[in-house]
C-alpha cells in the first residue's frame, strides 16, 4: 500500500502544532498557576479526535495498529514519573518541543539527543533500570463494556469541539481537531514513525524506512512547525543559552528513560496509547500530569527555602 501520505499528513500536523498550544507542560502549568483547565481540555480534544478516527480505520480497513495493554505495577508509575520530571527540566513535553522547535529554539533539539542516549544506554544494558514491559492480550471493543463507554465519552468530547466552533467561533479547537485526526492517522498505519521506535532503529543499525517516507515525514514535520510559526511571524531562530540547552538534553533523557517504562513516551500516550483505549496509557499520562503538577507547586517553595 502506498505511504506517501504520511508526508502531507505530518506536515499538516506540524502546521497545526504550531497554531495551539498543546504542550503538557504549558497546560498544567495554566491550570496550577491560573486555575484554567482550557489547554488541558484541549489535549483532551486531540485524543478524542485520535480514537475516533483509530477506530474508523479500524472499522473501514480492518489493519489499523492499535496499542496492546500492560500490567500497572510500580515501573509503570515511576516511568512516568520520570517523564513528568523530564518535561519538567526541558520545559516542554515532546510535543511541546516540536512547536518550541518550530518557533526557532534550536537548543530543543538537543532533547531528541538526550532521548537517544537514553534509548541507547537502555539498549546496551548499561543503565538497566526496568525489567522487560510485558504486553497483555488486547480485548476487542466490542467484548469491554468499559471500552464502549469510553469510546462514547471520546465521541461526546468530539462533538462539544464541534459545538464550540461552530457556536462560539472558538476556531483554535480546528486545529487541536486536525492534530488528531492527523496524528491517529499516521500511528494508526505507521507505528514506527514515533520518535523511540525510529531513534531505536537507527541504534540498532536497521537504516532507513522503505522508501524513506517515515524520514521524510519527519521532516515534513518540523517544517510545517517552522513555517505555521513564519506564518505568524512568531520564527526567532536561535541557540539559546548553554544553561538551556544542559536542561534540554537532561529532559530529554529523562523522558527517555522514562520510555522505556511506559512504551512510547508522553507524545505516544496522547495521540495512540490513550486514544487507543489501553488503561495503562491514561493513568501513565495522569501520573505524569500529577508529577509536573506537584513540581511546579514545591518547586518554588524549595528554592525560597535554599535562597534564605
Amino acid at each position: 500500500m502506498p505511504s506517501f501520505y504520511v508526508i502531507p499528513l505530518a506536515f499538516l500536523l506540524g502546521f497545526s502544532l504550531g497554531r495551539v498550544a498543546t504542550c503538557t507542560v504549558a497546560a498544567t502549568d495554566r491550570w496550577v498557576n491560573q486555575s484554567k483547565v482550557d489547554w488541558l481540555f484541549g489535549l483532551l480534544v486531540v485524543a478524542s479526535w485520535a480514537a475516533l478516527i483509530l477506530f474508523a480505520l479500524v472499522e473501514l480497513t480492518g489493519r489499523a495498529h492499535l496499542p496492546l495493554d500492560i500490567p500497572l505495577n510500580g515501573q509503570l508509575f515511576f516511568g512516568a514519573a520520570l517523564m513528568g520530571v523530564g518535561a519538567m527540566i526541558n520545559r516542554g513535553c515532546f510535543v511541546g518541543t516540536v512547536g518550541y522547535i518550530g518557533t526557532g529554539k534550536f537548543s530543543y533539539i538537543l532533547s531528541f539527543v538526550g532521548l537517544a542516549i537514553a534509548l541507547w544506554l537502555a539498549r546496551d544494558d548499561v543503565l538497566d533500570l526496568f525489567e522487560p514491559v510485558e504486553f497483555l492480550r488486547r480485548t476487542p471493543v466490542d467484548q469491554s463494556l468499559t471500552k464502549q463507554i469510553a469510546l462514547g465519552g471520546f465521541a461526546i468530547i468530539s462533538l462539544i469541539s464541534l459545538w464550540l466552533i461552530l457556536a462560539k467561533r472558538q476556531f483554535a479547537y480546528l486545529a487541536l481537531i486536525t492534530i488528531g485526526i492527523c496524528a491517529a492517522t499516521i500511528y494508526g498505519t505507521h507505528p514506527e514513525w514515533a520518535y523511540a521506535a525510529l531513534l531505536n532503529s537507527f541504534l540498532q543499525g536497521q537504516g532507513l524506512s522503505v522508501g524513506k517516507t517515515i524520514e521524510f515525514a519527519v521532516v515534513a514535520l518540523f517544517t510545517g512547525a517552522i513555517f505555521s510559526s513564519w506564518l505568524k511571524d512568531r520564527f526567532k531562530p536561535s541557540l539559546g543559552s548553554w544553561k538551556q540547552a544542559l536542561e534540554n538534553l537532561a529532559g530529554g533523557f529523562l523522558m527517555g528513560l522514562g520510555a522505556s517504562a511506559v512504551p512510547g513516551g508522553n507524545d505516544v500516550l496522547l495521540m495512540w496509547t490513550i486514544p487507543g483505549l489501553t488503561f495503562y496509557g491514561l493513568v501513565a499520562y495522569l501520573t505524569m500530569i500529577a508529577t509536573i503538577a506537584i513540581s511546579m507547586k514545591i518547586g518554588p517553595l524549595l528554592m525560597a527555602r535554599l535562597s534564605k
